[in-house]
């Protein structure tokens, strides 16, 4: 699994490959992340359109990771971006080791990224539970 560095030197798996990148959940992150998921949807199977909602839902749930899964004083944990086509579908997949943040958590003046993301995608599936939260992000292709 390639750990991204400050420059985000690590080479880009091409499609159909997996691509899989962990990092420490920090927003400085967020946007080595997305280039990698841009560059791994950036061949000549999907619409240009299709990559920027898939790309855009991604780096929403990064930065719900890095915004709400470490709240409770405890530092950044990890986040790991995955990425993979079977069949018919692509799968980006958000986990990380931290807290999930029930419905009705404060959240400020935020808490439509859900909703975004449910635009954005065919499918959201999120597990919660004790070792950490996945979200995964379903596009059927």
């Amino acid at each position: 699994m390639p750990n991204p560095d400050a420059h985000g030197a690590a080479a880009v798996p091409r499609w159909p490959d997996t691509l899989q990148v962990s990092t420490s959940a920090q927003g400085s992150h967020v946007r080595l992340l997305r280039r990698r998921l841009a560059q791994w949807l950036g061949g000549d199977d999907l619409d240009a359109d299709v990559i920027e909602d898939l790309v855009l839902a991604a780096s929403e749930a990064l930065e719900n990771c890095c915004d709400h899964a470490f709240s409770g004083g405890h530092g950044a944990g990890t986040m790991t971006l995955t990425a993979s086509q079977a069949h018919d579908r692509l799968v980006i997949t958000v986990a990380d080791d931290g807290s999930w943040q029930l419905e009705g958590a404060e959240t400020g003046h935020r808490g439509r990224g859900l909703t975004m993301m449910r635009q954005l995608v065919d499918d959201v599936a999120i597990e919660a539970g004790p070792g950490g939260t996945s979200l995964a992000l379903t596009r059927y292709v």
